[in-house]
């Protein structure tokens, strides 16, 4: 089953096929050419199979060199070594540097992804206007039917404040120094903003979380959000999910939310309200990796990120937290200061902190005064406070199934040999794959 639609053609591949944005906004794909004669900046028809992209097809080339909705035009501000800042319609952007030599004040064209795609011109043009250039950026004209594209939506679109569980500082157990520094970091500005002011000190702050799993870095971003009234103004985005197999995909995503939460910002002030919008990174490893290390996919990727971070424009009223398992395979430059300016490190809780948590969990469960939480606590050495959570669940089950009205010291004793054999179990596996490795 197939379908037809209309595409712009924004590059060729390295394998020679070519890589198209859809007029509809429905994304973009890489696509065979059955004509022989697409070019990049083409308007063509796509035999779409509605099973996969992978199966696309130009059939026909409507229009050489035809409406370039794919692409946009700017003027090179400063070149750096690896990136070069361009001034387009939409503001400021850093872009990777490419391997043609590119000086300022040339005029170029980008992809749709926001990537160098070629140099139109060595001098520059007025931002806003129509450049008299070879392609024609501005207008299609394909027949006297043929409307034309509508203006993009200034609408957030798809990405909204996530709504967030109603968790404080307090709910969080020990992690005293990283609430302390959140603090410092964000709560002051927002509480003595004449006195940043006087001392000429930026009232907003990248912030890094960075420890092992389960240590409460995605529970005390949402408690900080809470703790600011920012519980409306959180927007998630989870690192795997992010990234995509369709070529500027990710980087669009990371672009409109940015977006949202700049505009939100904006709607706080506006109301008289305080509170930054939160945008929040999780497993930011996964979307920022080594560039040394990374495929061309992340290298965009991490560039489009940086560009967002970097303080070529104002990013307003926004407060940036990423969280990672493995801060030492982020690209180092996501890590210099102006971007991230805050690591804050989640340790392990120690006993006493164990001791809390397990209690916490236990709160709202029948539980036997036989249960010593300081017993399991001195058991649990190591221990985060996701598996202590999972401990008592785990006693719970247990004491159901034995049809006990409350759960014994027995249950979590249980649940902790259960939970021994099954790292221990795990830590086989693991040495088994490295071996076979």
């Amino acid at each position: 089953m197939s379908e037809e639609k209309l595409a712009l053609v924004n590059e060729i591949a390295d394998d020679g096929s070519l890589i198209v944005g859809y007029r509809d906004g429905s994304g973009s794909a890489t696509v065979s050419d059955l004509t022989d004669d697409a070019e990049v900046g083409d308007l063509v028809k796509i035999e779409e199979t509605i099973s996969s992209y992978q199966d696309d097809k130009i059939e026909e080339v409507v229009k050489k060199r035809g409406y370039d909705r794919g692409r946009t035009i700017g003027v090179v501000e400063s070149v750096f070594d690896e990136n070069l800042a361009v001034r387009t319609e939409n503001g400021l952007i850093e872009i990777n540097r490419p391997d043609e030599p590119v000086e300022e004040g040339y005029t170029i064209a980008l992809t749709h992804s926001q990537s160098f795609s070629q140099i139109l011109g060595e001098d520059p043009i007025e931002i806003g206007a129509k450049p008299d250039l070879e392609i024609d950026a501005i207008n299609l004209n394909i027949g006297s039917d043929e409307e034309s594209p509508e203006e993009e939506s200034d609408e957030d679109g798809i990405y909204k404040p996530d709504t967030i569980d109603n968790v404080e500082f307090d709910d969080v157990i020990g992690l005293q120094e990283a609430k302390d520094r959140l603090t410092e970091a964000v709560s002051l500005p927002m509480e003595k903003p004449d006195e940043m002011e006087r001392f000429d000190l930026e009232g907003r702050f990248g912030i890094l979380f960075y420890g092992p799993p389960g240590t409460g870095k995605t529970m005390l971003a949402k408690a900080a959000a809470n703790e600011w009234g920012s519980a409306d103004s959180f927007f998630h985005i989870g690192g795997p999910e992010i990234v995509s197999k369709y070529y500027g995909e990710s980087e669009r995503q990371i672009r409109e939310v940015f977006n949202a939460a700049k505009k939100k910002g904006e709607k706080n002030e506006e109301e008289k309200k305080g509170e930054p919008a939160v945008v929040f990174i999780d497993e930011i490893d996964s979307v920022v990796p080594r560039r040394d290390r990374a495929d061309e996919t992340e290298r965009r990727i991490v560039a489009q990120l940086l560009s967002e971070l970097d303080g070529l424009e104002d990013r307003g009223n926004i407060i940036v937290i990423g969280a990672t398992n493995l801060i030492e395979v982020i690209d180092p430059a996501v890590r210099r200061p102006g971007r991230f300016d805050e690591e804050i490190e989640f340790t392990l809780p120690e006993k006493e902190e164990r001791r809390e948590i397990l209690e916490v969990h236990s709160d709202d469960m029948p539980v036997s005064s036989s249960v010593s939480f300081q017993d399991i606590a001195e058991r649990t050495r190591g221990w985060s406070g996701a598996d202590l959570e999972s401990i008592v669940k785990k006693a719970g089950l247990i004491a159901v199934k034995e049809e006990r009205p409350k759960v014994e010291h027995e249950d979590f004793v249980i649940a902790l040999e259960r939970f021994d054999e099954q790292r221990e179990a795990k830590h086989k596996q693991i040495k088994k794959v490295r071996e076979q490795e």
